[in-house]
């Protein structure tokens, strides 16, 4: 079971890692199934953010639909990532941790406090990477509308943390991509069918997916026993 917290304050300004500035408000589950889902809103948060960032360096303009789904679909997601920025880290904040503890005793047991949402996440980074290792990722916002649909709708996971995932209608906005399938086929590939199906992996993969904490660690009491 791991704290129930907003900041923790020993992760603040540890070699350059401000949880403050990189999520001003976080919030941590108690339960490991609960960070079973603050991992794929890591997983999402930095997708959109990566997804933003390209758009904006491309100078260019994502469409579905017509322009009044467009700006419904974008403006929708662009929110979303906003409050992700507000409430979980990304994954770089992640990486940083795991190649600082290598060097930094205090970011060693960060790196153990947060090993349960490092696990869980590193689990679906390597399962869009095998998946999309030949291939483009051709519709990023699309996989994070599908993988947070299909693990709060179709898994009913509690989504009671992160109150502001209830505002979001997951069902209208795939319905957007999916009448709209023609703009998205690529050389004979339904990219929207292909999505689905990435996404469809990348949650069996979390739901499977056990920590395990370092059994080589024996407690002082059971040695003396």
């Amino acid at each position: 079971m791991l704290k129930n917290i907003i900041v923790e304050e020993h992760t603040k300004n540890i070699s350059g890692l401000d949880i403050a500035t990189i999520c001003p408000n976080r919030i941590k589950p108690t339960m490991l199934n609960g960070v079973k889902t603050e991992a794929l809103l890591v997983f999402a948060r930095t997708a959109l953010e990566r997804y933003f960032l390209y758009i904006d360096e491309k100078e260019y303009s994502p469409s579905v639909g017509n322009s009044e789904d467009s700006l419904f679909v974008y403006n929708t997601l662009k929110d979303l990532k906003n409050r992700l920025q507000q409430s979980v880290v990304n994954a770089d904040y992640l990486i940083s941790i795991v190649q600082g503890a290598k060097v930094n005793s205090e970011l060693k047991k960060i790196a153990k406090y947060e090993e349960p949402l490092i696990n869980y996440y590193d689990v679906m980074a390597r399962t869009v990477g095998d998946y999309y290792s030949d291939k483009p990722a051709y519709i990023p916002e699309f996989l994070v509308i599908c993988v947070l649909s299909h693990w709060i709708l179709e898994e009913q996971k509690s989504i009671e943390l992160y109150p502001f995932l209830k505002e979001i209608d997951f069902t209208l906005l795939i319905a957007k991509f999916e009448l709209d399938r023609a703009r998205f086929k690529n050389d004979d590939v339904c990219t929207i069918a292909d999505t689905f199906k990435v996404s469809d992996n990348i949650i069996e993969k979390l739901k499977k997916v056990k920590y395990k904490s370092n059994k080589e660690r024996v407690s002082k009491t059971r040695k003396k026993k």
